[in-house]
């Protein structure tokens, strides 16, 4: 650990001359500590660290559990669930909405309106998360699910497949293995 420690302020020393000299400030109350580590270790780092970022004050950064970076929640042990939380948060609103709109709007909108609010979430970063846990990746392909059938009137025992066929909509595994290969 000391060593990272050493290896980061030197990292944040060099960090600290491009901005001064490129006339720029890093904003260090909305700076973080975060390192990822493996699932199996048991390594807890301590809450707070002290950096050097410049030879006149040490900047206390507080360390992150999980950090969103570009949109996207990476936890220390990227098994991406903080992320899929936070979009089946999203999709879940969405599912609530097409339950009650469906009823007013032809089945055309309805599709119109899960390729615009649900499929850019699923397919947001994709590749980096799409290899999950599939018990987390399992609540995603549930909501999916719920919301063709919520667009097709289906009943809730009714086969999956076919809707997704007559939407021409990707099953959640399918869309990843699309992302991956393009």
């Amino acid at each position: 650990m000391k060593t990272l420690e050493i290896t980061v302020n030197t990292e944040i020393k060099k960090l600290n001359d491009w901005l001064t000299s490129n006339k720029l400030t890093l904003n260090t109350k909305k700076s973080n500590c975060y390192f990822p580590t493996l699932p199996k270790e048991n390594t807890k780092y301590s809450q707070n660290y002290i950096f050097d970022f410049d030879l006149n004050r040490n900047v206390n950064l507080e360390y992150k559990y999980s950090i969103m970076y570009s949109g996207v929640y990476i936890d220390e042990n990227l098994s991406w669930k903080n992320h899929i939380d936070s979009v089946i948060t999203k999709i879940s609103k969405t599912i609530g909405m097409l339950s009650k709109l469906r009823h007013y709007i032809p089945y055309s909108a309805l599709t119109n309106i899960y390729n615009t609010l649900i499929t850019p979430y699923l397919s947001y970063g994709l590749i980096s998360w799409g290899h999950a846990c599939k018990s987390h990746l399992n609540k995603l392909t549930i909501l999916q699910k719920r919301a063709l059938r919520l667009i097709h009137f289906a009943d809730k025992n009714e086969h999956r497949i076919p809707l997704f066929i007559k939407t021409n909509i990707l099953r959640l595994s399918f869309l990843y293995v699309q992302r991956s290969l393009n």
